[in-house]
């Protein structure tokens, strides 16, 4: 398997960055000027509105630190890995994002973002 390509690093750091002038840069980087991102609260098209999403993010939760918390999954244009949000007290919230890349795969053009764990199957499963 060949090593995650280096968008994957940018964007993690996009997330830590508080300058905002750097924060731009590493999303420049990391992502397509039309990427999409979704999850449970936002659903945005384009590079400037992830990057004022990212910073109203940053606002709202203050001074957290996310991590990477499994390695990068990777097949064809997808992707998917965990992260995990830290508040300065200890309290951690989890998630999972699946992606896909451009077709140079060197920049993400989706992102999917899903919180907290998948929950157990209450039926037994099919086959």
């Amino acid at each position: 398997m060949s090593p995650a390509p280096e968008c994957f690093a940018n964007l993690l750091a996009a997330w830590n960055e508080r300058d905002h002038a750097k924060l731009r840069e590493l999303v420049a980087k990391s992502v397509t000027p039309d990427v999409t991102f979704t999850d449970p609260q936002y659903a945005i098209t384009g590079c400037d509105a992830f990057i004022e999403m990212m910073m109203a993010f940053q606002e709202r939760v203050g001074e957290v630190q996310l991590n990477r918390t499994s390695a990068i999954d990777m097949h064809h244009d997808r992707a998917r890995y965990s992260w995990e949000i830290i508040w300065p007290d200890g309290t951690r919230f989890e998630g999972f994002d699946a992606v896909a890349l451009d077709e140079t795969l060197t920049k993400v053009c989706r992102i999917d973002g899903f919180f907290g764990a998948l929950q157990p199957c209450d039926e037994a499963p099919d086959g």
